[in-house]
């Protein structure tokens, strides 16, 4: 077939520039021909080609490492391709781009003297994205061939620049740095967490970066390293706000095989607990410190079953526990509120306050008869296993009781609320009434 002018001219012209006869391809050794493909013409160095009708391209016979390997692995006969550029050389090594006319896209072979030739097909899942992502410049030179087999008909190879990893149920993605280090340690795709299905993104100006898994996220950042975010856990902390939220970023991967199956996960500013009875829920702040203090999970309070709420009046919030509530405000700080006292200072655990006022400590027992009280901003409440109810006392009747042995002394506990009227009042004992009026408290 006679050569076009216009190619006969394109392959003069890069001969020459490489050097002519004292080049690296020397003398040509047959007549141009577009017989066979892309018009081309040999030489005792190489092959130059025209490609596509608007590059002249050559393959090296002995100069450089790629070309060499191509005539010994049977060039355009063995079907792998005519080469699209040149061959690039790089401090890491050198690449070329060849077209098997295949219909599956481009090959890369790339060289590296620690691995000598490899070859990276855009015809597969991890060769096109590896090209999509900007190739050698991007990724970096493969450090191995393609390993196939792995689960669910999954594929990897490893790059200078991390790890492209696919799999029958996800795309092809790249996994590197920190998040590629904690995805192996937690077993990589045979883990719970699964193959990666979203590129690495990373934010702000010292960033923290986050990747997407089938079975959860990996976050990182330069402070807290990365760790594993996946379950309830990881839903709740996404509807917070992720890490832009008030949680800030994870400090630790979850811990289970708590009391109840639990899981509890660290964050910057609090931590999130879940079990299968109450699902996962948010600790913050004083509330959190409380129930920390108390014994978390393993205390009587047992796992969060609400999320904080705040704007009580008085600027309160609350938090609702299996075993209890714990209550702040401004003026009480953080306090446990449980069993029949609790139950009967239900209002501030509904979102008002009563004449009772916040609770100013903890609930204290070990009284007589095994009672318990609890002090508020107002008076205390009193309970015992004998009256079987808590009995809110205050002012006058309180100090004239207390003057009389209290929950020791004669009267008893209080079995009923105090009642007034015309500035009189009066509230009932186990063992008595006690009254009072302006001029003081005394005995019935």
């Amino acid at each position: 077939m006679m050569v076009p002018t216009v190619y006969a001219k394109m392959i003069e012209e890069k001969w020459q520039k490489m050097g002519g006869l004292l080049g690296v391809l020397g003398k040509a050794t047959t007549e141009a021909t577009c017989a066979s493909g892309p018009c081309q013409r040999e030489f005792e160095g190489g092959t130059i080609f025209v490609v596509r009708g608007t590059t002249a391209t050559v393959v090296l016979r002995a100069q450089g490492h790629v070309g060499p390997q191509w005539f010994e692995a049977g060039g355009l006969k063995a079907g792998l391709g005519f080469p699209v550029t040149d061959e690039i050389i790089t401090s890491q090594g050198s690449y070329q781009e060849f077209d098997p006319s295949d219909g599956q896209g481009t090959t890369i072979r790339t060289w590296r003297a620690q691995t000598g030739v490899i070859a990276i097909s855009a015809g597969t899942a991890i060769g096109a994205h590896f090209v999509w992502l900007g190739g050698i410049q991007a990724v970096g030179y493969p450090m191995g061939p393609v390993n196939c087999g792995l689960k669910n008909a999954g594929c990897s190879q490893s790059f200078e620049g991390g790890t492209l990893v696919t799999s029958s149920g996800s795309p092809a993605t790249l996994i590197k740095g920190g998040i590629k280090s904690k995805w192996v340690s937690a077993a990589a795709q045979n883990g719970s967490l699964g193959y990666p299905t979203f590129e690495e993104e990373c934010f702000g100006s010292t960033p923290s970066c986050v990747q997407s898994f089938q079975g959860g996220q990996i976050i990182w950042s330069k402070k807290t390293g990365a760790t594993i975010v996946q379950g309830g856990i990881r839903s709740v902390y996404s509807n917070s706000g992720f890490m832009a939220g008030p949680l800030g970023l994870p400090i630790s991967d979850e811990k289970c095989r708590l009391r109840d199956k639990g899981c509890v996960q660290d964050f910057q500013n609090g931590r999130i607990a879940w079990s299968s009875k109450t699902g996962a829920k948010t600790l913050r702040g004083a509330i959190a410190s409380r129930y920390k203090n108390a014994g978390s999970q393993n205390s009587y309070l047992g796992y969060p079953t609400t999320e904080e709420l705040c704007g009580i009046p008085r600027g309160g919030c609350k938090q609702g526990f299996q075993g209890g509530t714990v209550v702040w405000s401004p003026v009480s700080g953080a306090r446990i509120m449980r069993g029949a006292i609790g139950a009967a200072h239900s209002g501030i655990l509904t979102g008002w306050i009563g004449p009772e006022g916040y609770p100013l400590g903890d609930e204290n027992c070990g009284l007589a008869q095994n009672g318990c009280f609890q002090q508020f901003q107002t008076g205390r409440y009193y309970w015992s296993p004998n009256t079987r109810k808590a009995v809110f006392v205050k002012n006058g009747i309180l100090s004239r009781w207390n003057q009389l042995g209290g929950s020791g002394g004669r009267m008893g506990y209080p079995t009923w609320n105090e009642v007034c009227a015309n500035g009189y009042c009066k509230q009932q004992f186990q063992h008595g009434v006690v009254t009072w009026s302006a001029p003081g408290a005394r005995p019935w």
